[in-house]
């Protein structure tokens, strides 16, 4: 009963570890990744979900495979 806001990409709390600020999903191993968790997130029962500094075609990809609202952030205007 707690509604909850997905965050899939560049997480802040993280950049540590990923190596800096640069976009997420340049690998195609990274994408796949961000696509399944942005997917999990949502059917989970997420209301929104945030995609924070990715390639563009990833966040189109996952905001036309959810059926939540996806709020880009550095992603891509069609969030």
């Amino acid at each position: 009963g707690i509604p909850v806001c997905g965050h899939v990409g560049l997480t802040p709390q993280a950049v540590n570890a990923l190596g800096g600020y640069g976009a997420r999903g340049r690998s195609e191993a990274e994408a796949a990744k961000i696509v399944a968790d942005g997917k999990a997130i949502a059917e989970a029962g997420a209301f929104a979900l945030v995609i924070e500094g990715v390639m563009e075609p990833i966040a189109i990809a996952l905001t036309e495979g959810v059926a939540c609202p996806t709020i880009g952030i550095g992603a891509s205007a069609r969030c």
